[in-house]
């Protein structure tokens, strides 16, 4: 299995998984380092590096957060979550010049 695979496959077992989540939420750092330890400690083998080569952008990890936050209280689905920030990096790697600070602020 590819890396990028399995970083896929942890965060869609992250949407169904209640203990994962509660691991990467606060007081979790939100950085690829701690994301990827977590990961480790759940049987994935991928760095952080692998992890950014995904979601591309640092804010993934903070925002993915509160995702999970408001998953647990039932207000969103975390999967929708991940799905629409998989579209948006989608939309932007087709528009490569439109990549710029502010458009990851007009996700958000």
């Amino acid at each position: 299995m590819s890396q990028r695979q399995q970083v896929i496959d942890f965060f869609q077992a992250a949407c169904h998984n209640s203990q994962l989540q509660d691991r990467l939420k606060p007081p979790c750092p939100p950085n690829r380092q701690e994301f990827s330890a977590v990961a480790r400690d759940w049987g994935y083998n991928f760095q952080g590096e692998d992890i950014d080569e995904y979601v591309k952008y640092y804010q993934f990890y903070e925002e993915f957060q509160k995702a999970v936050v408001r998953h647990q209280e039932g207000s969103e689905h975390l999967a929708t979550w991940l799905n629409k920030w998989e579209k948006h990096l989608r939309k932007l790697s087709s528009t490569p010049l439109d990549e710029r600070k502010d458009t990851i602020k007009r996700y958000l």
